[in-house]
């Protein structure tokens, strides 16, 4: 048996999520797992639908079963989060790493994988003379690897191709014998446009506008039971509150704060009246909305270095769903395997990571007015997903 892996957010679960499956499978691959993202995204964002229903999506639409990919490495930079992902789908034993990338050439991600483990110091010294003209990191580095190889740099920064070069550098490092599997992206991450195969973001959007319908167009229609989003209230109350509450020493310890950030975030979580108030007033050439994004969710849940320091890598694997048909599947993982494969939340209390992801959900939950949904505990007390 052949087994791919994805790591994802499915956030919402869509036309070109399908579209990915299918041609994994076309590959050769005669399963396919997803490893995908809680309650809070890469970004720092949270989730529009429970990871539960968005598992139920996945399955309906190709995924063989979908396990989890904890806050701890999911809420990251995009080091951080290709390492966790990588780390649960080696530790289950897949022998391909499938991802969409607007990169398919494999040689040039090979590349650029080997450039952010080793930087050529010519290259380091290109992105020190941008950072002090006051350009970000990100555009940075693009611009100066993209000048080295000889390749546009804006191809070099879209977010897919990044997360592609750090699943092939997190493969390496790890001497993962999973081979990597670009399929070429459909539409344009962050793109507006809606359609077919309209993105994740402008689905959210037309959501949250009211567009229902063109909302559903863009998801399989296998899956539109579950594409019922609640209104998500902004975090704004419980984040402000929980900033205002830190000291200066407590904010210069959350990941990625650094450079004397912990000053400004102080000052301007009392004086911006949100949480994309607080974010307009904190952008900079230096800091990008992303990381100033997932700073505030670090801050909002309470992660600091301290926590990433004592799980430095997946210790489980947690199955969260799996199709009907899929038993042998899962009596072939369970003979890979090098993690442990758990499913109910009871097997996992007192791990130092499950705790993490027990307080991210009991934090997204209190984003809607659904009583139902308000309730903590669900990460114990929530049913398996079978579809």
């Amino acid at each position: 048996m052949r087994i791919a892996g994805i790591i994802a957010e499915y956030n919402p679960f869509h036309n070109g999520h399908a579209w990915h499956i299918a041609r994994t499978r076309e590959a050769g691959c005669d399963a396919v797992i997803a490893c995908m993202v809680g309650h809070f995204t890469q970004r720092g964002e949270p989730a529009i639908l429970s990871k539960w229903d968005r598992a139920r999506m996945a399955l309906s639409c190709g995924a063989d079963a979908v396990f989890e990919l904890p806050a701890l490495f999911a809420v990251r930079t995009a080091d951080a989060f290709a390492r966790g992902g990588v780390g649960i789908l080696s530790g289950l034993g897949v022998d391909v790493l499938s991802f969409g990338s607007e990169i398919a050439d494999m040689d040039l991600l090979q590349n650029v994988a080997a450039l952010r483990a080793n930087e050529p110091e010519a290259v380091s010294a290109v992105i020190a003379r941008k950072l002090d003209a006051g350009i970000s990191h990100a555009r940075a580095w693009g611009e100066a690897v993209g000048d080295y190889l000889g390749v546009p740099a804006e191809t070099l920064n879209h977010p897919n191709a990044v997360l592609a070069t750090e699943y092939m550098r997190a493969l390496k490092a790890g001497a993962s014998p999973v081979r990597p599997l670009a399929i070429p992206r459909r539409g344009v991450y962050h793109d507006a446009a809606m359609g077919e195969f309209a993105s994740a973001s402008a689905i959210r959007r037309a959501f949250a506008r009211g567009a229902v319908d063109e909302a559903l167009a863009a998801i399989p229609e296998a899956a539109r039971s579950w594409a019922k989003p609640d209104a998500l209230h902004p975090m704004d109350d419980m984040l402000l509150y929980r900033l205002r509450q830190m000291s200066l020493e407590a904010l210069a310890v959350l990941p990625d704060v650094s450079e004397g950030l912990e000053h400004r975030l102080y000052r301007l979580c009392r004086e911006a009246s949100g949480r994309e108030a607080l974010l307009d007033k904190l952008k900079c050439k230096r800091y990008t909305r992303a990381r100033l994004s997932r700073i505030l969710t670090h801050g909002l849940i309470g992660i600091d270095r301290a926590a990433l320091e004592v799980v430095s890598g997946p210790t489980y694997a947690r199955l969260i769903g799996m199709r009907r048909d899929a038993a042998a599947l899962l009596r072939e993982l369970k003979a890979r395997a090098t993690l442990p494969i758990v499913s109910g939340g009871g097997s996992l209390r007192g791990d130092a990571c499950f705790e993490w992801e027990c307080r991210a959900t009991d934090i997204w939950s209190l984003l809607h007015d659904d009583p139902r949904l308000r309730v903590a505990g669900r990460e114990y007390t929530e049913k398996f997903v079978v579809v």
